[in-house]
């Protein structure tokens, strides 16, 4: 008497049907982390190697280049500047809001203008972008020397007191 398995076994072609449906995409995805792995390793070694052909300290020549771009504080305190009235009209209608931090100009703010173009920018938004840029952050071009001499903050004009 021969006894029967209880087990069923799986046909011939369903294993071949398992095998092949969850096989190959696993060998892609194998196949693809380590092309990825590979890549990433080369990289790293691009990156050392450029950082030993660069030995010397970039980030100093960096400071240096930053520092000569913008513009001595004498220059940026001889800009005029302005106290922006009630009507906060100014005399370019189309500057109503600061390029710098875009944000609306509101009544008895402190504006500044730089004389060569005449666009006007909150007095602390202009003054720290001309520490680092030399140049208009709206039209890039680069102001002449400083005018004659300082306006003192006291003193300042409002364009609107309505």
């Amino acid at each position: 008497m021969r006894r029967r398995n209880p087990v069923r076994r799986l046909p011939r072609g369903a294993k071949y049907a398992v095998i092949i449906g969850g096989g190959v995409p696993g060998l892609l995805c194998l196949i693809g982390l380590i092309c990825y792995g590979c890549r990433r390793m080369k990289l790293a070694r691009q990156q050392r190697r450029i950082d030993s052909e660069l030995a010397v300290p970039t980030f100093d020549r960096q400071l240096v280049f930053r520092a000569n771009m913008g513009l001595d504080v004498s220059t940026i305190e001889s800009y005029p500047k302005t106290v922006l009235g009630q009507s906060r009209r100014l005399p370019n209608p189309v500057d109503n809001m600061c390029s710098i931090c875009l944000s609306d100009y509101q009544s008895q703010e402190t504006l500044k203008s730089i004389p060569e173009c005449n666009h006007y920018f909150h007095a602390n938004c202009i003054d720290e972008w001309l520490k680092l840029n030399g140049t208009c952050p709206l039209c890039r071009n680069s102001p002449d020397a400083p005018s004659s001499t300082p306006t003192p903050t006291s003193s300042l004009p409002a364009l609107d007191n309505q």
